[in-house]
């Protein structure tokens, strides 16, 4: 009977222990500093969407694999928007550090939609897509 209830807690321990998540996020490398976005522009460009109403818009997933490792960073996403309000030339301008974030950013900003431009097409709008702490934001 003893040795039953050694069993017994035994599986016990192991299901509990299989219960146990690690979803969460834990930092393990420090978030870079935000970029000076301005920095990166001339005075005709488009700068964070200022000119810009979306229509279809979500934020990119933190990527997996810099989630369960704990990488934080910042990606500056260029892009242009037709006469139609889609992105076109989406391309990753700068990113903090260089690969981790990129194919996130620019699969979401794809995707983006804006209501059609006043002024016509915008070119060189640039965008700071943050991932830190587990989650993602935007940044002027």
């Amino acid at each position: 009977m003893k040795r039953h209830f050694q069993y017994l807690c035994l599986i016990s321990c192991l299901f509990a222990s299989a219960c146990e998540t690690s979803e969460y996020f834990v930092p393990k490398s420090e978030y870079p500093p935000d970029p000076w976005v301005k920095g990166y522009s001339n005075p005709d460009d488009c700068l964070g969407g200022e000119k810009l109403a979306a229509r279809h818009f979500f934020l990119p997933d933190y990527p997996r694999k810099a989630y369960n490792t704990g990488r934080q960073g910042w990606v500056i996403v260029r892009l242009d928007v037709n006469a139609q309000g889609e992105t076109e030339n989406v391309d990753i301008e700068r990113s903090v550090p260089g690969g981790q974030f990129d194919g996130a950013a620019r699969k979401a900003v794809e995707d983006w939609l804006f209501e059609p431009p006043k002024d016509g097409p915008m070119e060189k709008c640039r965008v700071l897509i943050r991932f830190k702490l587990g989650g993602v934001s935007l940044g002027a």
